[in-house]
């Protein structure tokens, strides 16, 4: 079954041929027999004999020499895989450096260094009956001579050490050698006297070392192939009777004691016809799998870089319980897992047995068509499998492929074919035939295949050193300057991103740059040598040919040869590393190859093979130029792989958005260009085809805002909204809020739509028209005009958005035209005729309150406001608003708590200036508050008087207010029209009795007693609740005799006790009056008995006063103290209060001392601090003249003096400070009073 790549997908595989680049190998005629690649190294053998080991990338020769006289029949390396090059080279042998030197023999090429990496063993076999060992580092050879066509060899992966191969042929016996001198040839030790003499010398010592050689199979015919497992464990051949695999002498377990180099599974070969005559003849082919080294299933185009593992070494795997090998052999596969030895117990029985490694085919495929060249494991899924096939004579397999018939007489081959076979379903995947030269002489034993893994280095060995490949002239001038030209030796800023953490630490290939510049290669070959991955090698004798996976260029260069613009932008978006390549074709096809599976296997009609020379050849060194290579990153070269992804994104989104536009997808192209159109030319561009076209709604959410720079023309934004809002208030709005107003020109925006609203299309109050005047509010407010906003939202009673343009840009000087519309901000049509008053008055309380503050300040007067509202018949407003000035609430109402101090004066002074401002409208507002809010009326009555009274007994008589009428008929000073309109209209006594109380008028107590004697409830009222406001003598004494009073009983016993606890608060009173009128008295005795004490002090001077001058004025004595600016509390004993001077024993004035403890001079006391002089009190006429010049002596002058004194002193006020103290108390109390 065969299947090709459809038409939703590519090849899965690309190839390049490097025929070219080894032009060695083919000198003289020669033709390649057999290869190994691994590692680093690559090792060919000829037809002639000849081994070329080159070294990978570079495919500089390492080693070239002539190891047989025929074919090479097969290759072994060992150790397998061969150590990488690491960081820093060992030092190279002396030898070496001797030869360079110069010494006696130069050889014609400098010698291998000897690094880890080149410390491998090579082996080759022949149908000359030779084995070749040779080192890689020395060019002593071990040849030896089994004497038949030795068709295969295995060295041991620890050769080093055990010095172990394994090797077989046409004689048909599996031979293992041991040892064997270098640079020795030796005859095989297996058979004849060779073998006697060798057993013979060496029992006595005298054998020469040559090896010995051990047989461990025979007489099945001849062995085609041996391979050892990648652990060493095992060791699989093929003869003409099938598959043997056997158990080596490595990693032995102690359980595996004695089972080395035994056989532990045996495949017999098929039965049908032709396997009888061709097992001999046909090769098989063995591969040991690594699933370490497989590519992953994944179906994704491109994903070259989504797989990686850790390279397993040999050895490191001993423990691994099964292992896989794969067989290929004539027309069938074979897909085999070995199972190691494990120890077992048996049960009830002593000792340990052990279970034997065994074989179990796990999976069996037959083909009909082909014969098997090559085999490997592509996936763990897929199989790859190289078919050769020849022009159908019969569904046997031809018998004319044996290698014994002339190639150049056979003319009957065709071209091979690489096929991927889905392991599970037995299906071809993929088929792709090979051009290759001279196909119709090959025969299925010509060709080879081989796989090279993705190679990992640990990431602490670094980047390998450009210096190592010094000796073969591949100095760090001609790495970098080869690198430049390597397009994917820049990996970009996405693919470097995409390595993550465990492709940092590995050196996911080789370093590109080595050999042939990338300028000289096809564009086959460079897309080949950017790819990284699983390499795929494919020899003929004639042709080196390599595939690996298509990668994401690949998989978006076939997109856009197919035009799918769409698949093409999406992949480069997600993967712009695509673009690596994709810049340097200039054709929409994809680059031709060697595969022609295309053209061959799947066309209706043959097509001949490509010229050579059409066929482009590229160098390995452009094959393994990676991607994903650590090595050349290089800044500069980053950013051009941006930019080319860049312009490739924009040349597909350009395309995919004309074939979207030329198949009327206008809606998909819009959003379309929202993903792939970058630039402002190309977004310019673009919406004016839309526009052009009238495919505004297509185009218009898209078209972008910030995200540009520069941004779009402004016309580009002001065509659209212009459209707009003439067609779809709705859009308009949308875009004007997506899209900044410095996109476009707000003027001519502005007049646009008020030219439509003015059209009068959207009706007022319409969805639309609401629309239309939200965004001019925002346009106006965008442009500053901040008043012609606040008029759009008040049209559209948008309360939050206008009041906070009021507040914020001092605009309530703009509302004064319409004060109606302003009020009702909040308040629609339906909720003015239905809405309770109290949903009115949250509705309306914010604009109101902004109201009040502003007529507080004088900018909008209230005159404005009254004459407004009730010209437009809203009361219910005007009555909010009247309270709330009366009240002072407005927005800026002071804080409710605390009401002390100057937070109360100024919450005073805030409601007396509301109030004074509503007296102006005083007979509105005693209107109003009748009609909304009686409680406040009464309060206003009682506080106002600039309303008419006369007016105001109207209304309350025509709202029937008793209580409020009551107060007016007081006021007016009809006292009993007003009792009488509480006992005839209201009923109630103690209202009565209150209002009486208030009077204090004796005729209204008599108008009232009088009119209660008829009434009985009435009389036990006034005895309940009169108190003592009235004679209750005279009261009991009027009640007529005989009427029938209900609670008399009750209302006598309260009058009695109330008159009682009168009686007796009035005798308690009195007592303490008397008592503390006593107390009072005593105290005023005893201290106008006592004298005022005072001392007489000096101040404390550091020098002693000096007398006083005899000119000085009274008081000249008396030594300076404190300042007379000095508060009381800094009075000193001795010291006058009015002048601040101490007093002296040669004190002249007479001194004043009062109760409150301060002393003056008298002068000082009567005439202020600067009076001069001693004050003299003049005595009556009738003296006897018997006072001295000093002071009165006599008792009766003395009384005279004090007499005359005490009038002097009065006249004064006494104690000047405790005077002055007293007044500032009365002012400050006066103060506090009057802000009450």
């Amino acid at each position: 079954m065969r299947m090709a790549a459809g038409e939703g997908s590519t090849e899965p595989l690309k190839y390049a041929n490097l025929t070219k680049s080894l032009p060695g190998l083919y000198r003289n005629g020669d033709a390649a027999s057999a290869f190994f690649v691994a590692g680093d190294k690559l090792v060919i053998g000829t037809h002639n004999g000849n081994i070329h080991v080159l070294a990978l990338p570079s495919l500089d020769p390492l080693r070239v020499y002539h190891a047989h006289a025929a074919s090479v029949s097969s290759i072994s390396v060992s150790p397998y895989p061969p150590p990488l090059p690491t960081l820093k080279l060992d030092p190279p042998p002396r030898g070496a450096d001797a030869l360079q030197r110069g010494g006696k023999s130069t050889p014609k090429r400098a010698p291998v260094l000897n690094t880890p990496s080149n410390q491998i063993f090579i082996a080759t076999s022949s149908i000359d009956g030779n084995v070749c060992v040779s080192s890689l580092v020395d060019s002593k050879d071990q040849l030896r001579n089994f004497g038949r066509p030795v068709q295969a060899v295995a060295l041991s992966p620890e050769y080093r050490s055990d010095r172990n191969y394994l090797s077989g042929g046409q004689a048909g016996s599996l031979i293992l050698t041991n040892g064997g001198q270098a640079g020795k040839r030796a005859n095989a030790t297996t058979t004849g006297a060779a073998a006697a003499a060798s057993g013979w010398l060496g029992s006595i010592g005298l054998g020469d070392k040559t090896g010995t050689d051990r047989v461990l199979h025979t007489g099945e015919g001849t062995i085609s192939t041996i391979k050892w497992s990648l652990t060493g464990n095992y060791v699989l051949w093929v003869n003409e009777m099938g598959i043997k695999i056997m158990r080596s002498d490595l990693h032995l377990d102690s359980h595996e004691a004695g089972s080395e180099w035994q056989r532990i599974s045996h495949i017999d070969k098929p039965t049908r016809p032709g396997w009888e005559e061709m097992a001999g003849v046909w090769k098989a082919r063995a591969e040991w799998i690594n699933p370490a080294n497989l590519e992953p299933d994944d179906d994704a185009h491109g994903s070259s870089n989504g797989f990686h593992r850790q390279q397993t070494r040999p050895g490191t795997g001993s423990h691994t319980k099964t292992e896989d090998v794969l067989v290929g052999w004539g027309d069938t596969v074979w897909l085999i897992k070995v199972l190691r030895a494990q120890p077992s117990h048996h049960n009830g029985k002593t000792g340990n047995a052990k279970k034997l490694a065994h074989a179990e085919v796990a999976t069996i495929i037959r083909f009909d068509d082909c014969t098997i060249s090559g085999i490997s494991l592509y996936t763990p899924t897929l199989l790859l499998v190289l078919a050769y096939m020849e022009r159908k004579a019969g569904k046997a397999p031809a018998a004319s492929d044996g290698a014994k018939k002339g190639r150049r007489h056979r003319q009957n081959a065709l071209e091979p074919e690489l096929r991927l076979i889905d392991i599970n379903t037995n299906e071809e995947v993929d088929t792709d035939t090979l051009t290759i030269s001279r196909y119709e002489s090959l025969s299925a034993t010509d060709y080879h295949i081989a796989v090279l893994p993705r190679m990992t280095l640990p990431a602490s060995l670094g980047v390998w050193d450009a210096t190592m490949y010094a000796p073969r002239k591949l100095g760090a001038n001609r790495i970098f300057s080869a690198a430049s030209s390597v397009r994917s030796a820049n990996p970009t800023a996405e693919s470097e991103k995409a390595l993550g953490t465990k492709d940092r630490n590995y050196l996911t290939a080789w370093l590109p740059g080595f050999g042939s510049s990338i300028n000289q290669a096809a564009d086959d070959v460079r897309d080949v040598a950017q790819t990284s991955g699983m390499k795929i090698f494919i020899f003929s004798p004639f042709d080196c040919i390599i595939a690996v996976k298509r990668d994401l260029a690949d998989r978006l260069h076939w997109l856009t040869a197919k035009k799918r613009y769409q698949e093409a932008w999406e992949l480069l978006d997600a993967h712009p590393e695509a673009a690596d390549r994709l810049t340097t074709h200039h054709t929409p096809s994809p680059p031709q190859s060697p595969s022609k599976a295309s053209s061959v296997a799947y066309s209706d009609s043959p097509s001949t093979p490509l010229p050579a020379r059409a066929r482009q050849q590229a160098t390995l060194t452009d094959f393994f130029a990676d991607t994903s290579s650590l090595g050349s990153t290089s800044t500069r070269k980053l950013k051009d792989s941006l930019s080319a992804a860049e312009r490739d994104r924009r040349r597909l989104g350009d395309l995919w958005l004309k074939q979207l536009v030329a198949a009327g997808k206008w809606s998909e192209a819009g959003d379309v260009a929202a993903r792939v159109l970058s630039t402002t030319a190309a977004w310019e561009a673009w919406v004016w085809v839309f526009i052009k076209n009238s495919k505004f709604d297509e185009i218009a959410p898209y078209v972008p805002a910030l995200e540009l720079t520069p941004p779009l023309p402004p016309l580009v934004y002001e065509v659209i909204l212009g459209y707009y809002a003439s067609t779809s208030a709705d859009k308009f709005k949308n875009l004007l809020d997506q899209w900044p107003s410095d996109l476009f020109d707000i003027s001519s925006i502005t007049s646009a739509v008020e030219e439509q609203l003015k059209s009068g299309l959207p009706p007022p109050a319409s969805p639309d028209w609401r629309l239309l005047q939200e965004c001019l509010g925002k346009l106006f407010l965008a442009d500053g005009h901040h008043h012609d906003a606040l008029k759009c939202y008040i049209r559209l009673h948008d309360a939050d958005t206008a009041l906070a343009l009021i507040k914020e840009h001092h605009l309530i000087e703009t509302v004064i035209d319409d004060i109606p519309a302003f009020v009702q901000l909040r308040v629609s049509a339906d909720q003015l005729k239905t809405a309770p008053t109290e949903d009115l008055e949250d509705l309306a309380a914010e604009p109101i309150k902004l109201l009040v503050d502003e007529a507080e300040s004088g900018v909008v007067r209230p005159d404005d406001v009254v004459s407004q509202l009730e010209s437009a018949g809203l009361n219910i407003f005007l009555f909010f608003y009247l309270r709330a000035l009366w009240r002072g609430e407005g927005s800026q109402k002071p804080p409710q708590a605390p009401k002390v101090g100057h937070s109360a004066a100024v919450g005073s002074l805030a409601t007396d200036t509301g109030k004074a401002l509503v007296e102006d409208f005083a007979d509105v507002a005693v209107e109003l508050f009748a009609s909304f809010d009686r409680p406040l009326l009464n309060d206003f009555l009682h506080t106002s008087t600039a309303y008419a009274f006369d007016k105001a007994v109207k209304i309350c008589e025509q709202k029937h207010y008793i209580d409020e009428l009551v107060y007016l008929l007081s006021k007016t000073g009809q006292m009993k029209k007003a009792l009488f309109l509480i006992i005839d209209q209201l009923g109630h006594v103690t209202k009565a009795i209150e209002f009486a109380k208030e009077q204090h008028d004796q005729d209204l107590w008599d108008d009232f007693l009088e009119y209660s004697m008829s009434r009985p409830r009435f009389i036990a009222g006034l005895l309940a609740e009169v108190g003592m406001a009235i004679d209750p003598v005279a009261l009991i004494k009027r009640i007529p005799a005989g009427l029938e009073i209900e609670g008399l009983k009750q209302g006598l016993k309260k009058l009695l006790r109330e008159y009682d606890l009168q009686d007796s608060i009035s005798s308690g009173v009195a007592q303490v009056l008397n008592t503390e009128v006593a107390v009072g008295m005593d105290k005023l005795r005893r201290g106008r008995r006592k004298g005022i004490k005072f001392d007489l002090s000096q101040p404390h001077h550091p020098h002693p006063a000096s007398a006083p001058s005899p000119n000085s004025p009274a008081g000249e004595g008396a030594t300076e103290a404190a300042p007379a600016n000095e508060t009381d509390a800094r009075l000193a004993p001795g010291q006058c209060a009015s002048c601040r001077k101490f007093f002296n024993a040669n004190d002249k004035d007479t001194l004043v001392g009062f109760a409150c403890g301060h002393i003056y001079h008298l002068s000082h006391l009567l005439h202020g601090p600067v009076a001069e002089g001693t004050e003299r009190i003049a005595l009556p006429a009738s003296s006897d003249h018997e006072e001295t010049e000093g002071f009165a002596r006599s008792i009766r002058l003395k009384i005279t003096t004090a007499r005359l004194l005490r009038e002097k002193v009065k006249a004064v006020g006494g104690c000047t400070i405790c005077t002055e103290q007293k007044e500032k108390v009365r002012e400050a109390e006066g103060t506090i009073s009057s802000s009450y």
